[in-house]
């Protein structure tokens, strides 16, 4: 499948990009619509009963293409069950901050940002690179779900593991109570898309179906020993409403909000405006002229006889 070089989160595909590429997008909502892994195979030559807690399954995590996943995010998938994942996309746009400093708008675009290990930036490649330059400083070597920093960094093997723990509690500390300028300094993405995952799940007795089908490839073959589990991602709704980070009061926004409170207040408009500086300026100018220095404020009354 030929992949599309030309995709990014912040502006989507191309127009008139073709619908066979790589990732891959859906058109329609429901099942109909969604991606299904129908045969999730393993064995019991596969399971390992001492490590994760005896909890047998596979973990799920969603993501879109510009990070890795992270696994302290995931849903399971158990053994012998069919799970129904029901998606509802969250979208945070920002297009009308550029002029504004990532200080400011605390966030950054994809292209403000240099990663080393990653081709576009996210909050969350930012901390997994920060993470693997600890890692790889404290315990010599870095996690193989890390994208590698350095072609000739040793891949961390089972002993490390304790290691590799530590080394993650004490890189989120040192980030908290660090001063700012030796943090990693990973603002959230100013177009960040997040999913919120709905799953419903039920027993998939397919051994029985098997049984009833009789196929000749599965005679010498126990389906007591074998797992298999179905996967099915769809979008809940045809469309979905995106969220826009703007600023909040722009030069005409307040301009606009000052006259609007002046008018309401005191009945202020551009007419008072203008009488105000009038009579400040040009009327006591005239007044002078006519008067005199003692009558700026105009001619004084002649006193009753």
């Amino acid at each position: 499948m030929p992949k599309s070089d030309n995709w990014t989160l912040e502006g989507g595909y191309l127009q008139g990009e073709s619908l066979e590429v790589f990732p891959r997008r859906s058109f329609m909502s429901g099942t109909d619509g969604g991606l299904t892994m129908k045969y999730v195979y393993t064995n019991d030559s596969h399971l390992d009963y001492l490590c994760g807690e005896c909890i047998q399954g596979f973990k799920v995590a969603l993501h879109h293409p510009s990070e890795l996943p992270n696994m302290d995010k995931h849903f399971r998938l158990p053994l012998n069950h069919a799970v129904f994942v029901g998606v509802k996309p969250s979208l945070t746009v920002s297009t009308e901050l550029l002029d504004y400093s990532p200080k400011a708008r605390k966030c950054y675009f994809f292209s403000e940002k240099y990663l080393a290990s990653y081709k576009l930036y996210t909050q969350q490649n930012c901390l997994y690179e920060c993470l693997a330059n600890y890692t790889l400083e404290h315990c010599g070597c870095i996690p193989f779900y890390f994208a590698a920093i350095d072609i000739e960094a040793e891949i961390c093997g089972p002993g490390r593991s304790q290691c590799v723990k530590e080394s993650k509690l004490k890189y989120l500390k040192n980030e908290e109570n660090s001063n700012p300028e030796d943090q990693c300094d990973c603002l959230p993405s100013c177009t960040s898309l997040s999913y919120e995952v709905e799953t419903s799940q039920s027993d998939w007795r397919w051994q029985k179906a098997m049984d009833v089908i009789k196929r000749p490839q599965l005679a010498n073959v126990s389906l007591n020993s074998m797992y298999l589990s179905k996967l099915t991602v769809f979008y809940k709704d045809q469309q979905f409403l995106n969220c826009r980070r703007i600023e909040m009061y722009g030069f005409l926004d307040f301009f606009s909000n000052i006259g609007g409170l002046l008018g309401l207040l005191i009945g202020f408009s551009v007419t008072s405006a203008i009488e105000i500086v009038y009579f400040l300026t040009l009327r006591i100018i005239c007044n002078i002229k006519r008067y005199g220095g003692g009558g700026w404020f105009g001619r004084a009354s002649e006193p009753k006889k």
